[in-house]
């Protein structure tokens, strides 16, 4: 499971669509059924989704139907509309910004509350509730974001100790429930998502619902006994002319007649409500999970990715979808999917009918050959082993690529242990779309005679080739510059580097090349040689560079050559002979 940053409006717009929807269903089908506090806890969670702009990949097996709906949102250019949504959602920022200020200029000319005969000045001061009168509200609403503050209309004087109870305990709970913060975010949704109509039914859904699970929290407040009494002053000072400011919380002006039917047949919470609460955490989550396939096509690629909770910035996978056709192969048979659903193992066949591991990493969109041990540790008892029969005899072409679920995953790593031990295997074919070869790929296939590498290659781990005794010469194109063939021998660092001595050469006596100033690890493990004369310029000879070289008897360096103390380990008849730097 991992977490990425999505900057595609309409992918996001899309996802929240099919929530919005699925819960306007709930609150038709079962909205009387329900307490208000489960659809402003969901609206809420859908509300995080328009807004937040992360996605959480996981790998949940979606249905195909819902991963191309996805793929198909997820592969939008925003970039080619981003002009057109910033002027629509100014356009809309505006329209509320300037229904604000209107609004706010008029509220601030309330005045402070003076003290009513027989009203206890405390009502007034109602835990820290600043209370006002303006005359130009018919009902009682609670005003602004950060300051809140409480008016009334100019007849409160009229109402009684009651009425006046009723309408503050209302208010209270709208101003401890963050309501009117509830209501901007609410704005800014709709003002970033401002071309989708589900986004402006919600805001209207959104309000209506706050104002339901408030008159459910003053109704337990109250109790049963102040239900009607309530419901009653809900009625009276009901007016068709409030203020139709947006970020207000009004006690009589939001769809008088449900809340009445909700008021008068409220009752109190069914065991079975707390089952829908944990439906809503789930909802919370499935409000940002995406298939793990599309993370890669919807443009995730501004911020990052997310393991274990922390962003790790430049993390995230950006690519594009790879748009070439590939020779792909069916997947034969599915192994195992990992638990963060970023890979799956499969076993394909190959043109010769041989079943071969593969490793899709569905996240990079690219797939890798792999041994048949599937985690990274060996259980007890058990040993490495190949990814295909070590008894075949014969040839193994590796695929292209690997087609599953209505992608192509191109080969472009072979893996370790692969072909551990397939001692039988005469030639392996390497399609040209792989650009890494992993340590012990090839361990111990001691029929291999011959090895064309792919000209796209790019890394090789240390020498892929140990206990390939048969293996006397490498083929790669003359074009490739970083990975270079001479007499057979492969090269990397573009000539620089000593790479791999086939161990099947029938060179005896071996004079490196002029510009090689590197030897690497098990360069010559096993080989036959019996001689070899290092140039002037070579600096370094590494680890285990002459392993098992058993026939080894002289290797003729610069006194400025240094060798690694195990450079010789398994050699025990080779001597270093010095001679002088020119």
């Amino acid at each position: 499971m991992r977490i990425v940053l999505e900057n595609n409006v309409f992918y996001i717009s899309f996802v929240s669509t099919v929530l919005i929807v699925l819960l306007l269903l709930i609150r038709g089908i079962l909205g009387t059924k329900i307490h208000k506090m489960f659809f402003t806890i969901a609206w809420t969670f859908i509300l995080a989704r328009l807004i937040v702009p992360l996605n959480l990949i996981v790998s949940v097996r979606w249905p195909y139907c819902v991963k191309n709906l996805c793929k198909s949102f997820a592969t939008i250019s925003f970039a080619r509309f981003l002009w057109i949504w910033c002027a629509g959602a100014c356009v809309t920022a505006a329209v509320f910004v300037v229904r604000y200020v209107l609004c706010g200029r008029m509220l601030r000319e309330a005045l402070p509350i003076q003290k009513v005969p027989g009203i206890d000045e405390e009502m007034f001061t109602f835990m820290g509730i600043r209370v006002y009168v303006s005359d130009r509200i018919s009902s009682p609403i609670t005003f602004g974001i950060l300051h809140q503050k409480v008016l009334l209309p100019k007849y409160y004087m009229n109402l009684s100790r009651e009425q006046l109870k009723y309408i503050l305990i209302h208010e209270k709970v709208h101003i401890d429930c963050h309501d009117n913060l509830n209501k901007f975010l609410v704005i800014v949704a709709v003002c970033i998502h401002w071309f989708n109509p589900f986004a402006w039914l919600m805001y209207v859904c959104y309000n209506q619902d706050l104002e339901l699970a408030c008159d459910e929290k003053v109704i337990r407040q109250v109790g049963e006994v102040g239900r009607e009494a309530y419901a009653n002053v809900l009625i009276s000072l009901a007016s068709k002319d409030i203020i139709g400011e947006p970020v207000y919380s009004g006690f009589a002006g939001n769809a008088i007649r449900k809340r009445i039917i909700m008021i008068m047949g409220y009752r109190h919470t069914r065991k079975w409500n707390y089952g829908l609460y944990a439906v809503a955490s789930v909802l919370f989550i499935a409000t940002f999970a995406v298939p793990g396939q599309i993370e890669a096509l919807s443009g995730m690629s501004s911020a990052g990715a997310v393991s274990g909770g922390a962003i790790s910035p430049g993390a995230a996978a950006s690519a594009e979808p790879d748009k070439k056709e590939y020779k792909a192969v069916k997947v034969h048979r599915i192994l195992k999917d990992d638990s963060s659903g970023a890979r799956t193992y499969v076993t394909v066949k190959t043109v010769e009918g041989v079943e071969l591991n593969i490793k899709i990493l569905l996240n990079k969109k690219i797939a890798v050959t792999t041994g048949s041990v599937l985690t990274s540790y060996l259980p007890e008892g058990e040993s490495w082993g190949a990814g295909m029969d070590t008894a075949y005899d014969g040839v193994v072409t590796i695929p292209e690529a690997v087609a599953f679920e209505g992608g192509q995953y191109p080969v472009q790593k072979i893996g370790s242990y692969t072909f551990y031990e397939c001692k039988k295997v005469r030639k392996i074919r390497i399609p040209d779309t792989v650009k890494e070869i992993e340590a012990k790929s090839f361990y111990e296939c001691e029929a291999l005679k011959k090895l064309r590498l792919p000209p796209g290659l790019e890394v090789m781990g240390v020498n892929p080739f140990v206990g390939c005794s048969s293996l006397e010469e490498f083929e790669m194109p003359e074009s490739h510059m970083q990975y270079q063939v001479k007499d057979g021998v492969l090269y990397t660092d573009y000539g620089r580097y000593l790479k791999v001595f086939p161990q099947g050469s029938k060179q005896k006596d071996v004079v490196v090349d002029s510009d090689v100033v590197q030897i690497a690890n098990c360069a010559f493990y096993g080989a036959g040689v019996q001689s070899v004369t290092l140039p002037d310029g070579l600096a370094r000879v590494k680890s285990k560079s002459f392993q098992n070289c058993r026939q080894l008897l002289r290797v003729r360096a610069s006194r400025k050559t240094r060798f690694v103390s195990d450079a010789f380990q398994g050699a025990g008849q080779a001597q270093i002979i010095r001679y002088e730097s020119q």
